[in-house]
């Protein structure tokens, strides 16, 4: 018989291992000045000529510039919070974040899964189940299980569910 322990660590540093694989979640794609309107509405990141980034959301393209609505900034002295131009000749690449659901539903019900049955089985163990006197640990190691592990799930599967596409801009 399989140690349910060591398939329960296995699973785990499966689950850990996923996020871990957002590095391929990076694309990278070219696109003219005059697509960059297709970005307008969505939260993106620039980094400028002297190494500041600013974060929000892209709310203009116009002639010769391309217009942010700063809401974080690196630089809050030479990029306050509000709207910016980004002058065209400076503009080399944008980031867009594209985050899904799909990693986290998974990994919120595989976490609570392995929760509920890992918390049965310690309760188990502990004796909690017979009514003696070790059921408040039975109970309470089974809640900690039973809670923390979709949790743990959930935070795992936002960390790969972040998706970011860099359009490098072609002048």
């Amino acid at each position: 018989m399989l140690n349910r322990c060591a398939i329960g660590i296995s699973l785990l540093v499966m689950l850990w291992g996923m996020p871990r694989a957002d590095a391929a979640a990076k694309e990278q794609r070219q696109i003219k000045w005059d697509d960059l309107s297709a970005l307008v509405g969505k939260k993106v990141r620039v980094v400028m000529p002297d190494g500041a980034q600013i974060e929000g959301k892209a709310k203009a393209l116009e002639l010769d510039a391309f217009v942010v609505e700063i809401r974080k900034t690196s630089n809050k002295t030479a990029y306050p919070q509000g709207e910016f131009l980004v002058p065209r000749a400076t503009l080399k690449a944008v980031d867009v974040s594209h985050p899904t659901k799909h990693w986290r539903i998974v990994c919120t019900v595989a976490g609570g899964a392995l929760g509920l049955f890992f918390g049965a089985e310690a309760a188990i163990k502990i004796g909690g189940i017979f009514g003696n006197q070790n059921s408040r640990r039975a109970g309470d190691a089974f809640g900690a299980l039973a809670i923390g592990t979709p949790i743990i799930g959930y935070w795992l599967g936002s960390r790969a569910d972040r998706r970011t596409i860099t359009y490098v801009v072609s002048q």
